[in-house]
């Protein structure tokens, strides 16, 4: 089976947004850009997280897949006084059970975006 490309018109740099191998889709570091641009949410770091996790339910599904198959994601995160209001965002689109995720503060991030996320989603043989 080919692999399949996704891209969303928000990535800044040579890389796709995502990319299905077989049952597997990798979603590259997804954040809070108004879909389509480079520029980020206005609003605060609320705001941003909301976003990127609008952009990163939108990609997934570009690519055939739900958040109900999200097996793995990181976070990142500027600040990490920002980790409990991510966690309370995060857990109303991943509910009773989430996917494994580790978070984790870096100093800096491109676009001064405050929160990047990345995934991996499977398609079991019963999907």
């Amino acid at each position: 089976m080919p692999k399949k490309v996704v891209n969303t018109g928000s990535a800044l740099g040579p890389y796709s947004s995502a990319v299905v191998a077989g049952d597997t889709c990798y979603v590259a570091g997804t954040g809070g850009f108004i879909p389509g641009t480079a520029q980020i949410v206005e609003g605060g770091i609320e705001a941003e997280i909301r976003q990127t996790m609008k952009n990163l339910e939108s990609t997934i599904t570009q690519a055939g897949f739900r958040l109900q198959d999200v097996v793995s994601a990181t976070c990142y995160l500027r600040d990490i006084a920002h980790w409990p209001l991510l966690n309370e965002i995060y857990s109303g689109y991943f509910g009773q059970e989430p996917p494994a995720r580790a978070a984790v503060v870096v100093q800096d991030m491109p676009a001064q975006s405050n929160i990047e996320i990345t995934c991996v989603a499977w398609r079991g043989k019963d999907d």
